[in-house]
């Protein structure tokens, strides 16, 4: 909004009038500085409490406030669940690591710790069938031919880290 040009020609202003009172008007020097200085904090307050940019600042934060996390998240969770269709090097790299990292969290076993005793709690909850599918050690990034196991395989296991 501010152009560079108002400056320049607001500091020219200033110095002509501070010249000009102290050359010929010395004792009003001090009322000749503190004109322009009462316009610009005039102005600097104006801009602030203007009320259309008030309303825009809360439209933006209407904007950017839950409802369009809402929306951002609900975007993630649908490209998640098309990658459950797509083949097994979009569930190794999409799908895989959120849920062995959901597990992990809701177990309180890492893999790290014991590798053991997170493989037997995870056939233990998920069964063998479904454990390879969040496994974490069983990923297979270049298998593009594959399918992945579909919405279903990940309906069920949504469900039972739900129940966990």
């Amino acid at each position: 909004m501010s152009r560079p040009w108002i400056v320049v020609a607001a500091v020219i202003a200033v110095a002509g009038l501070e010249v000009a009172a102290f050359l010929r008007f010395r004792e009003f020097v001090l009322i000749a500085a503190g004109i322009p200085v009462a316009i610009a904090l005039c102005c600097f307050v104006w801009v602030l409490l203007r009320p259309e940019r008030r309303e825009k600042e809360l439209a933006d934060e209407m904007e950017n406030g839950p409802a369009e996390m809402l929306r951002h998240w609900h975007a993630r969770a649908e490209m998640l669940v098309d990658r459950a269709d797509g083949s097994r090097a979009d569930w190794d790299r999409h799908l895989r690591p959120l849920l062995a990292k959901e597990f992990q969290l809701s177990a309180g076993l890492r893999v790290s710790k014991n590798r053991r005793a997170l493989e037997s709690a995870g056939v233990h909850l998920f069964g063998a069938e479904l454990w390879r599918w969040v496994d974490p050690a069983d990923s297979e990034l270049r298998d593009q031919n594959t399918p992945a196991p579909g919405r279903a395989a990940l309906d069920e296991i949504l469900s039972r880290l739900q129940r966990m």
